[in-house]
């Protein structure tokens, strides 16, 4: 039999301008090459459009590198072209809010890095305008999307756990350590680690009602190339629930020997659940009834069965952290091709939202000494 060329891929693109190319664009990138092939059959499929970035010899670089038709120095022109369907904002967090807002206002998808906003005012804002344009919004709170994460919130949402008593969650860095060291980002512990805690704080076990909190820094100035920084290096936060759940947070920048240590555990009435990043693809699972055998058992979210590890490989054989970016836009791009919603799974703006209002019901608890209302749940405009 001679070679027969392979049949086109029919499926609707769904072209993503991409703003920003280095490490999240390198993510979001490599995930937007993989969904074509690994979510088949699927609505739709992603197409590498554009990349902008600020230097044209990096981006141009990136453009080559990454895979897309074109790039710019100048973010404008991805929401001026007819072939982006989606802007997604993976650069520094002081361009989140202005490119994000003119995306909606042009009529795009949007998808933008965490945190979503420096303030609450301005994710609201965001929310507030995408709820109203009637686009689809994500915000990248990826660890969401591992397998072990969400198997946790099924067992917790069909109430396998009971009624939860009390709840840790911690995510520990060291790259602070150094106060000698030049900085790779200019963002502190609460933004840039914390957010995440946070949110799966949020994710796992409800709303955020109330906060007492203490920051510290190692360095009264940080600055990073030559700016002023923020100078939070630890965070450490007790929270109040809905339903009077207790739970601790922390975050920490000088956690020497952590290079990338998020975890949390969940204590219920029925049982625990314990999860850490360094071991992504097992949930520790404790149920009260096991009888003398009763422990922690070490449980191997990557079944055939599970909706986040099924598109991939046979049972047992584990995913990586990128995958984390490649299953929550495979769920965005299914949720643009078939107008399907982006919660509860997904964190979309208002989950941003909530995530600034908690951070800054954080600050000023650390400020003031004393426990801090969380401010309430918006009214969605649309």
């Amino acid at each position: 039999m001679a070679l027969t060329a392979a049949p086109a891929d029919e499926r609707r693109a769904i072209g993503f301008g991409l703003l920003g190319y280095g490490f999240m664009g390198k993510a979001h990138s490599n995930a937007l090459h993989k969904i074509p092939y690994i979510f088949w059959p699927s609505a739709a499929r992603p197409e590498l459009v554009a990349i902008a970035g600020r230097t044209e010899a990096g981006v141009r670089e990136a453009a080559t590198r990454y895979g897309y038709q074109s790039y710019t120095t100048d973010w404008h022109d991805l929401l001026a072209d007819e072939r982006v369907d989606v802007f997604d904002n993976v650069g520094a967090d002081t361009a989140h809010v202005e490119p994000t807002l003119a995306a909606i206002a042009a009529g795009k998808h949007v998808v933008c890095e965490k945190p979503l906003a420096a303030t609450a005012a301005d994710a609201l804002r965001l929310y507030q305008a995408a709820e109203t344009a009637g686009v689809k919004h994500l915000v990248c709170f990826n660890y969401r999307f591992f397998p072990a994460v969400r198997l946790a919130w099924e067992l917790v949402h069909n109430g396998e756990l009971g009624t939860l008593r009390q709840a840790r969650f911690r995510y520990s860095q060291e790259w602070r350590t150094d106060v000698e060291a030049a900085l790779p980002s200019p963002t502190g512990a609460l933004d840039i680690i914390g957010s995440h805690a946070i949110d799966l704080a949020r994710f796992l076990c409800g709303e955020i009602t109330s906060v007492s909190a203490a920051i510290s820094s190692i360095a009264p100035e940080r600055t990073y190339r030559g700016e002023p920084a923020e100078t939070d290096d630890t965070v450490a936060i007790v929270a109040e629930l809905e339903d009077g759940l207790v739970a601790t947070i922390d975050a920490s920048l000088v956690a020497q020997g952590r290079r990338n240590h998020l975890a949390w555990e969940l204590n219920g009435s029925n049982g625990a659940l314990t999860w850490n990043l360094e071991e992504p693809n097992v949930l520790r699972v404790h149920r009260r009834d096991a009888g003398r055998t009763r422990g922690f058992a070490e449980v191997i979210a990557c079944e055939e069965d599970h909706p986040l590890a099924a598109p991939w490989w046979p049972t047992g054989h584990v995913l990586g952290w990128e995958h984390g970016h490649i299953n929550m836009l495979a769920h965005f791009c299914d949720a643009v091709a078939n107008d399907t919603a982006i919660d509860p799974y997904g964190a979309t703006f208002l989950d941003g939202l909530r995530v600034a209002q908690v951070s800054e019901a954080v600050e000023e608890s650390a400020a003031t000494g004393s426990r801090v209302a969380v401010a309430e749940i918006p009214v969605s405009p649309a």
